[in-house]
């Protein structure tokens, strides 16, 4: 080889590992890399092109620039495809998403496809979380390589499992082949028959408290989930019967139902007793019929994409509103269940508690039904403190005086406070306040209720 020869490698290898250097720390647009590599267009290209399929030209809607991105290796190979389940059950790939240096490229065809820094908020809501999340996380670790304790997952991790075997997550997606593959092979597992639930339900809280995750750490309430004839695709929550925890799933039962009836949507509930264990079927209000799915993505995964705030229901809906994500009666919505919750003493008011419906593209388009809806300020801390009885004692700083806010949310509740107090589900002291709590709540809002026209008598 001659010198030129030898001082041209040499020229193009210092320019491969400058181009390196500097996409390692993220996509880069060209003219910041010309900038720096102080080559001509055409040098830049014949250095691109000796990466391959390592390096990726993207450019995003509405974006003049293209960037270049270096392609991760690691955790899965990219890209990954992705696929969507409609609700009549049919499964279609609508794009791929590409692990980068400095975030992920999902190419969703159009105007859908955007760059993310971290992961795409579709997959961060997915991945598993909560006591669901942790029981997932013992039961694949060893199977695809990932910490058994779900605090100690990364990004990293939770890619690796929804490509790997998240072929049953929340919402209407799903990541990678092997999880399309596996969504494939679940088609033909039967549900459970009706006169089989006693027998399933038993083994499935059995089989979860010998896990050590039977007690409501953090919380969080044992749950599974299952698919039975007569209900279609449920999420399951239990406790002991008799305990303030059953106690607590007959309260969810109710304040669900009294939302419902106040035209509220609000996932059907149904609590029933079974081997001595207290059973909570919530319907899962993204799935429809066996195999058909809806789109739905947490108030959480949203914010962190776009606002990172995750102060309030009613912050996060005005920014949406503001954003052209949601409508009024939407943000009503948000603002009458948050209403509710203060009247109902729940203050587990976090940013997963609350999700939004999206259309085939991914889109917001409204509030989901409401969901993890029951008096948590009696709930048992630690799975075995029970608190004191109070009487609720609702804020009303975040709302203001919105009689158009206040009066279905009262409705709602003090249905639901009044139906508590008569229910012989519940414990004497529990049906006590429960009773005090609907004269409470009366007295509390009444300033805040549209003002009644008192008849006239006119004389005769």
């Amino acid at each position: 080889m001659s010198a030129a020869s030898r001082s041209i490698e040499t020229g193009e290898s210092e320019r491969a590992a400058l181009v390196r250097q500097v996409l390692a720390q993220g996509p880069r647009p060209v003219a910041e890399l010309l900038a720096r590599l102080q080559v001509s267009q055409a040098t830049f290209s014949r250095t691109i092109q000796k990466f391959g399929r390592e390096v990726i030209r993207f450019r995003e809607p509405g974006v003049r620039t293209p960037r270049y991105a270096l392609v991760r290796s690691e955790p899965v190979p990219s890209p990954q495809p992705v696929f969507r389940v409609g609700e009549d059950g049919r499964v279609t790939e609508v794009g791929t998403v590409t692990f980068l240096r400095g975030g992920t490229w999902a190419d969703l065809g159009g105007p859908d496809s955007r760059f993310h820094e971290g992961l795409p908020p579709a997959m961060a809501f997915a991945a598993p979380s909560g006591y669901l999340g942790a029981r997932i996380a013992r039961a694949v670790a060893a199977e695809i390589g990932v910490p058994s304790s779900l605090r100690d997952w990364s990004d990293d991790h939770r890619v690796k499992f929804l490509c790997s075997v998240g072929s049953d997550v929340a919402g209407s997606l799903m990541w990678g082949a092997s999880s399309f593959a596996a969504h494939m092979a679940s088609r033909q597992v039967a549900p459970i028959a009706a006169a089989d639930i006693p027998r399933a339900y038993q083994d499935l809280a059995n089989a979860t408290s010998q896990t050590g995750a039977g007690s409501s750490a953090g919380g969080e309430q044992p749950k599974f989930t299952c698919e039975t004839e007569a209900r279609g695709h449920l999420i399951v929550k239990f406790a002991r019967a008799g305990t303030r925890s059953s106690e607590m799933l007959i309260l969810e039962e109710l304040a669900l139902r009294a939302l419902d009836e106040a035209g509220i949507e609000a996932a059907p509930a149904r609590y029933l007793e079974i081997g001595g264990y207290g059973f909570l079927e919530v319907e899962r209000f993204d799935r429809v019929g066996r195999f058909g799915r809806r789109g739905m993505i947490s108030a959480g995964a949203i914010d962190d994409e776009l606002f990172g705030m995750r102060d309030s229901w009613p912050s996060f809906a005005q920014r949406c509103e503001e954003a052209g994500m949601l409508g009024s009666s939407a943000v009503r919505q948000v603002l009458v269940l948050t209403a509710f919750s203060e009247l109902i003493g729940n203050g587990d008011r976090h940013f997963e508690n609350l999700s939004l419906m999206t259309d085939e593209r991914g889109r917001p388009v409204d509030v989901a039904p409401a969901y993890d809806m029951l008096p948590m300020m009696y709930a048992p801390v630690g799975g075995s403190i029970e608190p004191e009885l109070r009487l609720v004692s609702p804020s009303f700083q975040s709302l203001g005086a919105r009689p158009e806010v206040w009066e279905p949310a009262f409705q709602a509740a003090h249905a639901f406070w009044t139906k508590a107090a008569g229910d012989d589900r519940l414990s004497r002291a529990m049906r006590k306040i429960s009773a005090g709590n609907a004269r409470q709540v009366a007295e509390v809002v009444a300033p805040l209720l549209p003002a009644r026209e008192e008849p006239v008598d006119r004389p005769r």
